[in-house]
């Protein structure tokens, strides 16, 4: 069971990046420079706005927080044979 559900959720990010890159792509090709210029002009000045750089630290933490190593998980509920 744990193999299938893996092999899905491979297969649910997998087809999520390409239909991502598929978007990138298709966005950088169909929208003129110019656009983008425009689009990006308030951006510039972002990174020196504090918060900015508050969001940046908890996105870091969290992300951190969510890949930290876990001890193994057992959900064998067969009794244990001691003797």
């Amino acid at each position: 069971m744990a193999r299938q559900e893996k092999s899905s959720n491979l297969l649910r990010l997998a087809v999520g990046a390409g239909i991502l890159a598929a978007v990138g792509v298709g966005v950088a090709i169909f929208v003129p420079r110019s656009r983008w210029q425009a689009m990006a002009a308030p951006l510039r000045k972002l990174p020196s706005v504090p918060v900015a750089a508050a969001v940046t630290a908890w996105a870091m933490s969290l992300w951190s927080d969510l890949t930290a190593p876990t001890p193994p998980v057992f959900d064998d509920l067969r009794p244990f044979d001691e003797f």
